[in-house]
Order: structure tokens, then C-alpha cells, then sequence
């Protein structure tokens, strides 16, 4: 055999021996290009991103595309443009068709939304975490407050984002959870939480796999008036039983990279994960423990960097609290208190914030918030204690304000004569250090108050003096509370 017929041998040997492998690999599909049509009622649609979760293409001119998927992308899916919207099933957005070998064409119809999505209404929930049946008897009392809050909107475009969390390792719970939350009448758009996460695979990449089945893709963006949205997944399961990070890998980053080339520079970005970014303004020297890893984002540095030409609002969950942090002038934390508060055990998160959710009201590119408590008016914005009657703050009155961020400003008055700002300070919060101290009344004995920095306090002159505190939020809107002792 000549040199050349052996060279020519060991080249189809390993040709062959490449395509056995590629077609060995889990999740891997035949490298061939896909194509599809994004289509509306006015006809193909240009310009739209089409993505696998790894590339993204633009739609040609008559709304056609075509790529080759990534030997692991599980969907295609698109990046709905401003004005319209994907197909839903129960307030379910369905934006991606899973990848199927049998599949001829990726083909997606959307529909123009009725109303000028300039204005929108925006509902940010976090940690519904069902872990029983019982759980969605007062869920329903959420869900009833989400549906009456939207008829007071009913001028606005109206969608939600659920922050992780969706179940406490309970799979089987999503389908009661997608029925009861679709009674509000609002899309939810979802991320997985380390509670969504799928035990017992040997990567991160294997850990998506049931909360894929319901929601769809892990990482994906859309559009809403002048807003982009993003969701990315930062929970990083390191391969045992409960045990994860936040963490954001280079598949999610490459992704990203390429789906923010097509945000002009200056818009405004809502990001949406679950594990927090950053708990702190400022970044502290890092400590490798299962705390630190597992409450922030641990590469969120390079997040940022990312995000520095756009205004953006990053929501997150996780911690069961609530807690504001403005990172810059242009990249503001919102870390939101869970719907489920204490894990369906009392009427608080674990620093005093009631069972509730964000409300974001956007016109255009500017974007206002408050926080709704369930039950109560959006008026209600602080909870005050008497002196004397907490025990741990002797005779200072004190008030915790659960979205506080530093651009608000707490006054207090005695009888009516101005006494200057109250002190904040870090503490727990009574009532939540009473209703959670009676361990064998709760579900889980670990559960108890944690500490909080959005806690204000003030000495009163007179033991009998009418005591007033009024906050003012950063809009300008002013919430007052009196105390006639």
C-alpha cells in the first residue's frame, strides 16, 4: 500500500470516528442547518433574533432564518420584538419549540399586542416555593391580589417575573402552580432557582432538565416597548444534593454578548436571575465558604462590566428578604422579599417584609416602583413599634421600611415639631422575631429572623408624646404613620 493510500486511511478513519462521537454525545443532534419563519398577522417579520441558546441569527427581510444548532441546544427560540407577543398556554409564554431531528421547519406566529406596550405594568415575585398541596390555599389570596391590582391598571400592557424558586423540589407541583397563577390573567415569565433543580446528574448542564419541560429555555430575552428584557439562569449545581453556586458560565456569556449587539447602547435593561448579585454597594474581599458562594453571583464583576452601557434593574430572589442596592448610577438591585415569606409559615419574610411582591410601572424608559404587601394598599409602606413595647429597642420608637434604598429620606416629629432624620441602624425585626420564635409551631425549625439594615429608630423627649414618621420614597411619594401613646 503506498504512503498516500495510508494517509488517505487514516483520514476517513477519522472522519468516521469524529461523526460517531458527535452523535454519541448527550443531548447531541446531527450538525445540519435548521430553518423557520417568524411570521404576524401583517406577514414575515425582519430583524427578529432567533436564537439556540448559544448563536444568534436576524430574520431576513421576509421574516426567514436558518442556522446550524450548537451539538447541545435543547430549543430554538426567539427574542420577541416591542409590540408583539408569543403564543401562551396558561400565561405560560411559549417563545421556543423544543429541538426535534423530525423537524422540518421552526416556524413561530405572534400576535400584536393590543395595547401600546410603552406603558407597561411590571409584577416581580420570588420564591413561591411550593412544597405540599396546602401550600396554594393561600397562594390563592396572592393570586387574588395580583388579579385586582391589574384591574386597577387596566390602561396598561401587564406581565410578571418570577424570580426562581417556583417549587421547593417538588416537581409535580408545577402544573397546580401554573393553574393557580394563571387566574390573574398575566404572563409569567420564569427562571430556574436551585430549588427547581434536577438532583442527581453528573454537570450543571444535566440539572435544567425538568424545569425545561415546563418553561422552556434557561437563558432568553424579549422585548416590551423601549425595555429589553433578559433571564438568565446563575445557579450553578456543583454536583451533589443541594449543593450550588452563583455562578454565571461562558455558554450563558457568549450568548449574552451576542443578544445585547442588537440593544442599542443607553436602553434600558431588566435582568432577571435568581441568586442575588451582589448584596453589598460595594464589593467586599470574597470569602470561599457555602454562604458566600451560594447568596451572590460569584463572577458577577464580569455581569457588570457587561452591562455598563445600558440603564438597567436586575431582579433577584432567593434570600427571603428584601433588600435594595443601587451598584451604580446606572445598575440598581432589586433583591425581592419571597411570596412565600417565611416558606408558607407566617405573614413576613425573614427581616419583616410582608408577603408581597415589586409593582414596576414603566413609560417608556423610565421605570417607578413600590411594594405591594398582599391585603394591604400600596400606601402601606412601613411598620412601626411603639417604645416600650418591643423589649430589644427599649423606649425608641422604631420603624422597619422594607424597600428602603439610600435616596429615601425617614423624618420623625413629637408633637408636631420636626425632630430631624431617625437613625438607621441593623437589627430584626420584632414581629418577626416573635412569630418565628416558637420553633415547635413551625414546619421547619430553622427558620427564624434574620438581620436587616432597613430598620430606623429615634428616642422620643416624653413618655406621652404623639410620635409621627413620615418616608419619602425616591418618586417623591410621601407614606406617614402616627403613634398616640
Amino acid at each position: 500500500m503506498s504512503p498516500g493510500s495510508v494517509s488517505r486511511g487514516y483520514a476517513i478513519c477519522f472522519l468516521l470516528t469524529a461523526l460517531l462521537l458527535l452523535f454519541c454525545l448527550p443531548g447531541a443532534v446531527a450538525a445540519a442547518t435548521v430553518t423557520g419563519k417568524v411570521n404576524s398577522s401583517e406577514g414575515g417579520m425582519p430583524n427578529v433574533v432567533v436564537t439556540d441558546g448559544y448563536q444568534c441569527v436576524l430574520t431576513d427581510s421576509d421574516g426567514t432564518f436558518s442556522l446550524v444548532p450548537h451539538q447541545n441546544a435543547r430549543f430554538i427560540y426567539i427574542s420577541t420584538p416591542a409590540g408583539y407577543l408569543p403564543a401562551e398556554e396558561k400565561m405560560v409564554p411559549r417563545f421556543y419549540i423544543p429541538i426535534d431531528t423530525t423537524r422540518l421547519a421552526y416556524d413561530f406566529f405572534l400576535n400584536k399586542n393590543p395595547v401600546d406596550d410603552n406603558r407597561q405594568l411590571l409584577l416581580v415575585t420570588a420564591d413561591p416555593q411550593f412544597h405540599k398541596e396546602e401550600n396554594f390555599k393561600r397562594y390563592a389570596t396572592v393570586v387574588d391580589d395580583m388579579y385586582q391590582l391589574k384591574m386597577a391598571y387596566s390602561d396598561r400592557d401587564i406581565l410578571g417575573i418570577e424570580c426562581g424558586d417556583l417549587v421547593g423540589d417538588k416537581p409535580e407541583l408545577y402544573p397546580p402552580y401554573i393553574e393557580q397563577l394563571s387566574r390573574a390573567g398575566i404572563p409569567y415569565y420564569r427562571m430556574p432557582g436551585n430549588h427547581d433543580l434536577q438532583f442527581g446528574g453528573r454537570s450543571t448542564e444535566t440539572s435544567t432538565a425538568r424545569y425545561e419541560q415546563n418553561f422552556g429555555p434557561d437563558h432568553y430575552s424579549f422585548n416590551r416597548g423601549a425595555v429589553h428584557y433578559v433571564v438568565l439562569n446563575n445557579v450553578f449545581y456543583v454536583g451533589r444534593d443541594y449543593f450550588y453556586m452563583g455562578y454565571i458560565d461562558e455558554k450563558t456569556f457568549t450568548w449574552l454578548e451576542q443578544d445585547l449587539s442588537h440593544v442599542p447602547t443607553g436602553s434600558t435593561l431588566i435582568l432577571s436571575m435568581h441568586i442575588p448579585g451582589r448584596l453589598d454597594e460595594t464589593a467586599k474581599p470574597f470569602q470561599y465558604n457555602s454562604r458566600e458562594i451560594s447568596a451572590q453571583t460569584t463572577n458577577i464583576a464580569s455581569l457588570f462590566r457587561m452591562l455598563k452601557p445600558y440603564k438597567v434593574h436586575l431582579f433577584t430572589g432567593h434570600m427571603h428578604y428584601n433588600r435594595n442596592i443601587i451598584h451604580s448610577d446606572n445598575l440598581y438591585e432589586h433583591n425581592t422579599g419571597a411570596v412565600s415569606g417565611a416558606w408558607w409559615q407566617g405573614d413576613y419574610c425573614l427581616d419583616g417584609t410582608p408577603v408581597g411582591y415589586g409593582v414596576y410601572e414603566i413609560d417608556g424608559s423610565e421605570v417607578t416602583w413600590y411594594f405591594k404587601s398582599v391585603g394591604k394598599d400600596r400606601d402601606h409602606q412601613m411598620r412601626v413599634y411603639a417604645p416600650n413595647t418591643t423589649g430589644r429597642y427599649g423606649n425608641d420608637v422604631v420603624a422597619n421600611i422594607w424597600n428602603w434604598d439610600k435616596n429615601w429620606r425617614v423624618e420623625w416629629f413629637e408633637d408636631g415639631v420636626p425632630m430631624g432624620e431617625m437613625t438607621r441602624f441593623e437589627g430584626l425585626d420584632p414581629e418577626v422575631e416573635k412569630a418565628y420564635s416558637n420553633k415547635e409551631k413551625l414546619e421547619f425549625s430553622w427558620i427564624g429572623p434574620e438581620l436587616t439594615d432597613h430598620l430606623f429608630r429615634a428616642t422620643p423627649r416624653k413618655p406621652d408624646s404623639k410620635i409621627t414618621i413620615t418616608a419619602a420614597d425616591p418618586f417623591g411619594r410621601v407614606y406617614q404613620e402616627t403613634i398616640s401613646r
